[in-house]
């Protein structure tokens, strides 16, 4: 029940904020955009202690509830190893955690965020990254649709 749950629930967040990309006309903004709060990187940017905080909790009771359900390209990741799964038997093999490669990344956005480099920060956040997929590679076909139903 739990990991239907969590399927229902990451579906639901992929589909609205892959919408408040899409958005044109800033309609789906005025309902949806509590969603771009409450993404890390953009709370953490906007000193937003209280969505920080409220992620922490939620990630120590509940596990990788942010990676799977709230971040949109960790549910895109999770839907490809799931159609990876079903493509292709045992794909994944265990490797030792590249703690080097981690602690890397996150001194560079450590020292980005406090430098002032946003630009490096937005090219790394999975956020940011999730939503030049969507602009690059939906958009267009969104539009292409919208201009068809208008004409």
């Amino acid at each position: 029940m739990l990991k239907q749950t969590r399927r229902l629930l990451a579906v639901i967040f992929f589909s609205m904020i892959t919408l408040l990309f899409l958005d044109f006309t800033g309609t789906i903004h005025r309902w949806m955009g509590w969603m771009v709060k409450i993404q890390f990187l953009p709370a953490l940017l906007a000193l937003n202690v209280g969505v920080i905080l409220a992620l922490v909790i939620m990630t120590l009771l509940f596990g990788r509830v942010y990676c799977s359900i709230i971040c949109p390209l960790g549910v895109m990741q999770d839907g490809f190893g799931w159609i990876g799964k079903k493509v292709q038997k045992n794909r994944y093999s265990y490797s030792v955690a590249k703690t080097v490669v981690r602690y890397a990344v996150l001194a560079l956005m450590v020292v980005a965020i406090i430098g002032g480099i946003g630009s490096l920060v937005a090219l790394l956040a999975p956020y940011s990254a999730y939503g030049r997929i969507a602009q690059s590679l939906l958009a267009p076909l969104w539009q292409w649709g919208n201009n068809m139903l208008a004409s």
